[in-house]
């Protein structure tokens, strides 16, 4: 089943049968990691057991079992959850995206924005944050972490408002920093990130199930020790020259946590004296893993290049395009037919005029002005949330045919690049991919086939 909303557009032009391939392989790797085939994997009720991946919990020793979800996507794996534990749930709360979530069966549901957070976050937080405070030491608690829930979970200290956190956020986006960077940053403003969270659900037991989604490949979320410190987010924004652009009451609290007044979030030292358990359910290896199998069973020669890229969007673009014409004119590192296969999270630098567009959607573009005159050479890049940047869609599938058919329909392909606005180019020339809330997110994913 494709998780694509506009396929027939996607496969009428350029290289079909190529663009076909890629939009299954694409398909096939983002359900492998869909909450209804990972959490079932990892989570299973028997009469009054429950196991969580090897684990074994005694339900009739336990008052209440309540779920925490936040996060893209992140109602699907609730859902799922909820499912299995039944009539053993107690209630919950999740908090997803403006318009990706859907309602699960008696869990409190939230909607929040992302990528800034807004007030609709901090309400979610004040949610989640009651219920943490409620439990007891009968109790289970699981949090349910998939990307985004760092933006649109969100708990400021007195102080710091809503807007401090928008203002520092998006400042944060467009300097194009790497997602470990911005997170040094947020989790020391905040009551609940860090691990914050564990403390105030403590003494309940806690399960965290989480997507991970940095390249890092690491466990994180509000329930996972940090070993950044004050000093550490103070330095991130010093050194990139962002320092005088974070609003004052930011600026101020995280002095005074560099200076000692705060307590730190909780290592790893720390969280290990609580009643924890944390569980992946996949990454971008397992992603790219899917990716790689499907590409084989259609017949191409394939490569995992990497699950943790990271770079800016536009120069990864180019080096791709001169992967794809090593492989069309010198047979290597693979003969064709073949796939290419990576994943891990781009960024963009924008400027205050930027357009419309994400991180997968620039990359396309730039990978498509990049690659002159080869023959049977195709990109799909795509974010597996089904967002990429602040747009509705998911990412962008080109191919050597892209930039003819662009000056044939006056678009500028490299002044669209230049203007961050890769959106508009691809809709216009019905290479946008749009696939709707995914249910998943493990960071990005890019397909490199020539034929």
């Amino acid at each position: 089943m494709s998780v694509y909303q506009n396929k027939r557009t996607l496969c009428n032009h350029g290289n079909v049968d190529a663009r076909a391939d890629m939009l299954a392989v694409g398909s096939h790797a983002i359900r492998a990691v869909h909450p209804e085939n990972t959490v079932p994997s990892r989570v299973a009720v028997a009469k009054s057991t429950l196991n969580v991946d090897g684990v074994s919990y005694d339900l009739a020793n336990i008052d209440d079992v309540y779920i925490i979800g936040a996060g893209k996507g992140s109602s699907h794996l609730v859902s799922t959850l909820r499912t299995l534990l039944g009539t053993h749930l107690s209630g919950g709360v999740v908090v997803d995206k403006h318009g990706q979530g859907t309602p699960v069966q008696d869990i409190v549901f939230r909607e929040s924005g992302h990528p800034v957070p807004d007030d609709d976050g901090r309400l979610a937080g004040n949610v989640v944050t009651e219920l943490a405070k409620s439990v007891t030491a009968d109790d289970l608690v699981f949090v349910c972490v998939t990307g985004g829930a760092s933006a649109q979970l969100i708990a400021p200290p007195d102080g710091i408002c809503v807007n401090d956190l928008a203002g520092l956020t998006e400042t944060l986006l467009n300097a194009g920093l790497p997602i470990h960077e911005i997170n040094t940053v947020r989790k020391h403003v905040s009551e609940i990130k860090g691990g914050r969270l564990t403390q105030l659900i403590d003494p309940a037991r806690l399960v965290t199930l989480v997507l991970v989604d940095e390249v890092a490949g690491e466990p994180w979320g509000p329930t996972v020790s940090d070993d950044t410190t004050f000093a550490d987010a103070v330095a991130v924004l010093r050194r990139h020259g962002l320092w005088t652009d974070t609003p004052t009451p930011i600026r101020d609290y995280l002095r005074r946590g560099a200076e000692g007044r705060i307590p730190e979030t909780p290592d790893v030292d720390v969280l290990q004296r609580y009643d924890s358990q944390v569980v992946v359910l996949g990454d971008a290896t397992d992603l790219c893993d899917a990716a790689a199998a499907k590409a084989i069973e259609l017949g191409y020669d394939t490569q995992v290049l990497s699950s943790v890229l990271e770079a800016e969007s536009r120069e990864v673009g180019a080096i791709l395009a001169g992967i794809a014409a090593e492989i069309e004119q010198r047979n290597r590192p693979l003969e064709p037919p073949c796939v290419l296969i990576s994943g891990g999270e781009t960024t963009v630098t924008v400027g205050d005029d930027a357009g419309r567009g994400g991180p997968n959607q620039e990359l396309a573009v730039q990978f498509a002005t990049q690659i002159g005159r080869l023959d049977g050479v195709t990109l799909l890049s795509l974010g597996t949330d089904g967002t990429d940047g602040p747009t509705t869609v998911a990412g962008g599938l080109v191919d050597d045919r892209t930039q003819e058919r662009a000056t044939d329909c006056g678009v500028n392909l490299s002044e669209h690049v230049d203007r961050h606005d890769a959106t508009t180019a691809l809709e216009q020339l019905g290479d946008a991919v749009v696939t709707g809330s995914t249910g998943t997110n493990v960071m990005d994913l890019r397909l490199l086939t020539v034929r």
